[in-house]
């Protein structure tokens, strides 16, 4: 049998197992969620993968194919998936109101953030948006202009408002869902948090990084899908037409920035669009058992790392060159679960995995049909991961895990708040 074939194989049989993971997840429960956005995806990223592996220009990239690491693939992400298979099998019907203001203040910080962020937008539209589409090169030289920038970051805090904007980008989505499934909704609030989400789509195609774009909106849609059950079935309809719109406008510079990136190399634009969606799962194939070594938690855990060990490298152009020796990188996607395996090792990793999401299941159980506010947030988190990582990489890396203190930081305060109510119940929660 040929390697072609073989590969083949191999691939189309991990495209079938989550077609099949897709069935099962719905045999029972007959409804689309987060978990569902997100083995949608992956069956997606399956097929560009095919694609690429019989392309003639990028089919010598890769290694020969071996079932062993697919399956370890598909396990860990199966791992990953488990809090969105819980929820799914034991669905709520009900948030819990945690009866605090914090919420209101933290959308007002990200609100007046996103506002000192626009005089940005304003200044280099023109020169950053509206050239996407009358200049052939313009997204290659915005993003030449960002990989140019790589060196220096890290070094130092430059803008206050983009990085406390960055930090809470998560949270934008999170909460401007939860507010649309309030009976009382505060409607100037909810508008501010559109306007954040829009931000946070024109900052990076202003940048020509599509990466986080496409990150951006897939959190947009991961976050409806997880709130939707709980959302009136008028404005659910509303959001969807909403929601269509806004994919389709973001489509359109995306596709403006990858033509100017490959429209002029040799494998064609479809070329380096199968390799850019389906390569994360056939280089986890060729090396996740052959890292050449680890980064030793210099990616995932690189700010934590850094306020303990000064010799931390601030940015991935620095920790490239220090871990020079390692067979694949961060210049390659393998997933989130290659990402953990590049910095932790094989069996670090899968003890990682199994513990988060023993921890997150057994926190998420909803009582009586109804879930607390910290437990949906818990649960966002672990689908963030895997929709805006199942591409990729981990996307909490670098200066990224303020985010991740930022949620587990809410996390905790909405905790400790529900401790509080529960032995200082308010007036009107007792009645």
């Amino acid at each position: 049998m040929s390697q072609i074939i073989s590969d083949n194989i191999l691939a189309t049989t991990y495209l079938l197992l989550w077609v099949v993971t897709f069935i099962l997840y719905h045999y029972k429960c007959r409804k689309l969620d987060g978990g569902s956005a997100i083995i949608a995806t992956y069956i997606m990223y399956a097929v560009f993968s095919l694609l690429t592996l019989n392309d003639v220009m990028f089919n010598m990239l890769y290694e020969p194919l071996e079932l062993l690491p697919y399956l370890l693939l598909y396990g860990m992400l199966i791992i990953a998936l488990s809090p969105a298979i819980y929820s799914h099998i034991h669905p709520a019907s009900i948030i819990e109101t945690p009866h605090t203001r914090v919420l209101n203040a933290i959308v007002l910080l990200i609100i007046a953030c996103s506002v000192l962020i626009l005089p940005y937008i304003i200044e280099n539209f023109s020169s950053g948006f509206v050239k996407l589409f009358t200049e052939a090169d313009a997204g290659k030289d915005a993003y030449e202009d960002l990989e140019k920038e790589a060196a220096e970051a890290g070094s130092g805090i430059s803008n206050i408002p983009a990085i406390v904007f960055n930090a809470f980008s998560d949270l934008t989505v999170f909460l401007c869902f939860y507010m649309l499934t309030l009976k009382k909704k505060n409607l100037w609030l909810i508008i501010g948090l559109v306007f954040s989400i829009i931000i946070s789509v024109m900052v990076p195609i202003i940048q020509g990084a599509r990466g986080n774009v496409v990150a951006a909106v897939f959190t947009v849609i991961v976050g409806y899908m997880m709130f939707k059950q709980f959302i009136e079935k008028k404005l659910n309809r509303a959001i969807q037409v909403v929601g269509a719109s806004f994919l389709i406008a973001t489509a359109l510079p995306v596709t403006a920035i990858t033509v100017s990136r490959f429209e002029n190399m040799g494998g064609g634009i479809a070329g380096f669009l199968n390799w850019y969606v389906g390569q994360a799962s056939i280089y986890f194939n060729n090396y996740a058992f052959d890292t050449g070594g680890t980064r030793n938690g210099d990616r995932i855990l690189n700010l934590l790392k850094r306020t303990i060990d000064p010799e931390t490298p601030k940015n991935y152009v620095e920790r490239r060159d220090k871990y020079h020796n390692l067979n694949i990188d961060d210049n390659l996607f393998t997933t989130f679960v290659g990402d953990f395996i590049i910095d932790f090792g094989l069996f670090l990793s899968i003890a990682i995995f199994v513990l988060f999401n023993l921890y997150v299941i057994y926190q998420i159980r909803p009582r009586d049909g109804t879930l607390r506010l910290h437990q949906v947030l818990l649960l966002y988190f672990c689908l963030c991961i895997c929709m805006q990582g199942g591409m990729t990489l981990f996307p909490y890396s670098d200066s990224a895990n303020l985010r991740v203190v930022v949620i587990f930081s809410l996390y905790a305060y909405l905790r400790y708040h529900e401790k509080l109510l529960e032995k200082y119940p308010l007036e009107d929660k007792k009645t």
